[in-house]
């Protein structure tokens, strides 16, 4: 049952992935790449913003648990020192 359920989740995408090439069809000359080129350019500052910010929250979490961890280590060296 779940790869039926994978399979139809693979046709809906292919499906809404050929509307959206469809969606794009020249009509006349270069229409296309005329839409095509607008859309890419709307759509890499977007890109580059949410990739950004996920960089950087992974960044800032690695940062944390750095600091948590080097408190751990610390706790144990000092639960360690008395035996």
């Amino acid at each position: 049952m779940s790869s039926a359920k994978n399979i139809i989740k693979m046709l809906v995408g292919i499906i809404i992935f050929l509307i959206g090439i469809a969606w794009y069809v020249p009509d006349y000359g270069l229409g296309f790449w005329v839409d095509l080129l607008v859309l890419l350019k709307g759509t890499i500052g977007l890109f580059l913003l949410f990739v950004g910010l996920i960089v950087a929250w992974m960044g800032y979490d690695d940062y944390k648990m750095d600091i948590e961890m080097a408190k751990e280590e610390q706790k144990e060296g000092k639960k360690e020192e008395p035996k």
